[in-house]
């Protein structure tokens, strides 16, 4: 019979290419693909052996039958060994323990020994094949042993798609039938047609889909970088989670990059983050290095040695500036150390964690190390408890509402309030502004919560007409989010109609973060509220980067000078003389001056002789519910 075996030599040709491929992509080595190398290898073989098979038994020659015999039992082996192997990848792609999967590999290995043990005698007895005197290949009683063989794990395969679903998931469920699908209809072609070689083909093809859809190095790269992307990191991770694989992780935030893009230009930020991802790689033995934001690289060690050494590496590197060009620019970064994060489980819990271990970080031009500790892990789990509240709290409308007074030194009372938010958690107490007003920004949630509390505040003053009469106005604060969300001052101007309050009693706070940053946005929202009659108020003027230039761009009425500045003037000239000529430049400009955090009596007789009338501190006042407000003013 003469065979075609083209088809084979195509197999060939798809497997070596994919082979160098993979093996140039040695960083997304796992169990998975550690099994995913071996069947590569085994398929190449498998088809070497038979087109050199086919070769010699189409020879007949007698004087070449112990090499065909050895040749053929090789090949066999190798064939008896492909279903198993296939049962074997399968089974990675769950996300089971490695030690479950390992006793289910071994307990599944014994079927392939047996049959091996048969393929070997077999040279002695001649079961499976033998060749007569002429040379002739001849199949023997057992023959179909193998096919028999060979069905039992397709089926033991299909059922196991079935069993695990869940962990397989509906993409890898459905690529294991398209593998087992193609397969089978090359071994019916070659049943059919037995000089028509594709078992090997389907063999060859089917690891191509693997390749193409599951075990892609190059689906999982950054196309910046070329470091593996976020997609990769999350599948690694959970998959090492789940077989209590020990993870030590470090992280690095190149946290000016936004400086950087703006000052060189984004092509150089581009450098800069090439640059960073290759020295990571050339840290780390295994050059194993993960894209998960724009700024944001992960770095994973086994090892507790390898992770001290590595971020010993990463803080020296990140002091130093990155050489592009003939410029030398300096890009610090916030390290992160996460000992044990296997514990974690999850990666999307693990990128929350990450998060709030940078949020730690306080506002420096140094490169800085944040070490996970039980009271960073206990501070996390806290803020997740929070997060999970806010959603109850926004739709059963659980916040309350506080009023801090503004006191007047020279009308000897109070003259302005602020609204502030408040939530108590029915076992943790109650929760710290910073924290739930954060979280709620992060999220999305701001703006409900800006709107549940102003219509709150509407309600307090529609019952208590007689507060209007005793104070300028109230404020309320507004977020970047809330100012920025289209509609949402429009919809605060509709309550106020709504409860026919008077405009004019209202005072918005616009933080001077978003005078800054979002001046050309902000229009449009301030236009709405001078049109309606309501005033405007600047709120933590000192803390960022303002400058009076900023503050000319709005029609800011009154300026809060933040609380931060209060700190060392009664101790230190400098600060004091600072703080005074701030004031001083403030009030020539005409806005009313109001001092934020005043604790002590110093501070106030200070605030007094620089001609500072409001002042809003806990000497006065703390923030007080509603009804104790009211008895304040009276």
């Amino acid at each position: 019979m003469i065979y075609n075996m083209d088809f084979l030599f195509a197999a060939l040709a798809f497997l070596l290419l994919i082979l160098y491929h993979f093996l140039s992509q040695r960083k997304v080595y796992g169990i998975n693909n550690r099994i995913f190398t071996f069947f590569i290898v085994l398929g190449i073989t498998d088809i070497v052996f038979d087109i050199l098979c086919t070769v010699l038994i189409s020879m007949e020659d007698p004087g070449l039958t112990d090499i065909t015999m050895l040749a053929l039992t090789l090949l066999y082996l190798m064939q008896a060994m492909v279903p198993y192997a296939t049962f074997c990848y399968t089974q990675t792609l769950r996300s089971c323990s490695e030690r479950k999967l390992k006793r289910i590999l071994w307990l599944f290995g014994i079927p392939f020994g047996l049959l091996a043990m048969l393929i070997l005698v077999n040279m002695k007895w001649g079961m499976l094949f033998y060749f007569d005197g002429t040379g002739r290949y001849i199949r023997g009683p057992l023959y179909m042993c193998m096919y028999y063989y060979a069905l039992a794990f397709v089926l033991v395969i299909a059922v196991c798609s079935f069993l695990y679903y869940r962990e397989l998931g509906r993409k890898k469920f459905l690529v294991i039938w398209e593998f087992l699908l193609i397969e089978g209809v090359c071994v019916l072609i070659q049943a059919v047609a037995n000089d028509l070689l594709m078992t090997g083909f389907g063999i060859g093809l089917g690891i191509t889909v693997l390749f193409v859809t599951i075990n892609n190095p190059y689906g999982y790269t950054d196309n910046l970088t070329g470091v593996l992307d976020k997609q990769f990191f999350e599948q690694w991770f959970e998959e090492e989670a789940k077989r209590n694989k020990k993870i030590n992780i470090l992280t690095v935030d190149l946290y000016h990059m936004k400086r950087i893009n703006k000052v060189y230009g984004n092509s150089m930020g581009d450098q800069l983050l090439c640059q960073a991802a290759k020295a990571l790689q050339n840290m780390h033995s295994s050059g194993r290095v993960f894209r998960v934001t724009g700024n944001r690289f992960i770095v994973p060690t086994e090892t507790l040695i390898g992770y001290e050494t590595l971020r010993e590496h990463m803080q020296a590197f990140f002091r130093g500036g990155f050489r592009i060009g003939n410029d030398t620019v300096y890009c610090p970064g916030i390290i992160c150390g996460i000992t044990n994060a296997e514990k974690i489980k999850k990666c999307d819990t693990l990128m929350a964690y990450i998060e709030y271990l940078v949020s730690l970080a306080p506002d420096t031009e140094e490169t800085l190390l944040i070490q996970n500790t039980d009271k960073t892990m206990e501070g996390f789990w806290y803020e997740r408890e929070i997060e999970k509240f806010l959603h109850t709290a926004i739709e059963e409308d659980l916040f309350e509402l506080y009023y801090q007074p503004v006191y007047s030194l020279k009308r000897e009372r109070f003259v302005t309030l602020e609204a502030l938010s408040r939530l108590r958690h029915p076992s943790l107490g109650p929760v710290s502004p910073e924290i739930f007003i954060g979280l709620a920004e992060r999220n999305g949630q701001i703006a409900d919560i800006g709107r549940l509390q102003f219509r709150r505040m509407c309600e307090f003053l529609k019952q208590n007409k007689d507060i209007t009469e005793k104070i300028r106005n109230i404020k309320f604060n507004l977020s970047p989010l809330e100012l920025l969300k289209p509609g949402y001052c429009h919809s605060l101007i509709e309550l106020i109609r709504e409860y026919e309050l008077p405009f004019s009693i209202f005072q918005f706070e616009i933080t001077e973060t978003v005078a800054t940053e979002y001046c050309d946005k902000l229009y449009q929202a301030v236009e709405e509220f001078l049109d309606a009659g309501i005033g405007l108020c600047l709120d933590d003027f000192g803390s960022g980067y303002a400058n009076i230039n900023n503050v000319l761009k709005l029609p800011f009425s009154s300026i809060k000078l933040d609380r931060s500045l209060l700190a060392g003037i009664c101790e230190e000239k400098q600060i004091a003389s600072f703080y005074h000529s701030i004031v001083s430049v403030l009030k020539n400009l005409g806005y009313d001056v109001i001092a934020e955090g005043a604790e002590r009596e110093e501070e106030v007789e200070l605030l007094r002789q620089w001609g500072v009338d409001m002042i809003q501190g806990y000497y006065f006042s703390p923030p007080v519910p509603g009804d104790d407000i009211i008895k304040r003013l009276k």
